[in-house]
């Protein structure tokens, strides 16, 4: 009973599961704040300046989403590798494929940043 259902490791699974207790967090505040309990406008929806005007009022709502964006992208890529290191690829195919996952997840991190830059007001 030695054989493990992926060569993930146990570190990938730690980190799948402490990303996931963040992002319940990250995701009940978010929907809390910016959908359930916002500043009704005249028309009754969100706009973009509200929005920007909430997220850009402080500080701690910019590390907030600072760290939201890390925690999904890592935690939507670790639990596709997770899936497909339960195919077991083999040891060229997984150098492979992980590449591709660090260069997607930095790519998305980076797109994230410079978004909420710009959502922020710090963009031009």
């Amino acid at each position: 009973m030695t054989d493990k259902a992926s060569g993930q490791g146990t570190l990938g699974w730690f980190l799948q599961r402490i990303s996931g207790i963040f992002l319940a967090f990250f995701l009940i505040t978010h929907l809390n704040v910016h959908h359930l309990f916002h500043d009704i406008t005249t028309s009754g929806l969100i706009n973009f300046g509200s929005v920007q005007e909430n997220l850009s009022s402080s500080f701690w709502w910019q590390v907030f989403y600072f760290l939201f964006v890390p925690f999904v992208v890592f935690h939507a890529l670790n639990g596709i590798w997770a899936i497909i290191a339960d195919y077991r690829p083999s040891g060229n195919a997984a150098i492979f494929l992980r590449a591709i996952f660090w260069i997607v997840g930095l790519v998305l991190i980076v797109i994230g940043a410079m978004t909420l830059i710009n959502l922020f007001g710090g963009g031009v």
